[in-house]
């Protein structure tokens, strides 16, 4: 079986401690991040913030996906026309290099 991107539905500004924690149990995931300045009244800070509220894309193959479950903060896997969510390999990449600043 070949790995494919599915896509994770998290509790609500989980995503980061979600994707972490997947990382953690060696499962690859993505989770696309901004920059932000914040400021605040005495100072400035850089925070990250994830760009697609409450969603990680994980990279498993189909018959593991029930692993992303031991995770705390995962909620369900996105679903499309009544099947699990793929987002192709392509799109990842796109994502990735654009938040990186490579345009193609």
């Amino acid at each position: 079986m070949e790995k494919k991107w599915f896509v994770v539905y998290t509790r609500p500004q989980q995503e980061l401690k979600v994707a972490h924690e997947l990382s953690r149990m060696g499962i690859k995931n993505y989770c696309p991040t901004i920059t932000l300045v914040k400021q605040y009244s005495d100072r400035k800070k850089k925070v990250s913030k994830p760009l697609l509220s409450s969603y990680v894309m994980v990279h498993l193959e189909e018959k593991e996906r029930e692993k992303v479950f031991a995770s705390t903060g995962i909620v369900r896997y996105l679903f499309f026309l009544g099947k699990p969510a793929v987002v192709p390999a392509f799109e990842i990449d796109l994502m990735q290099d654009h938040l990186s600043g490579v345009y193609k």
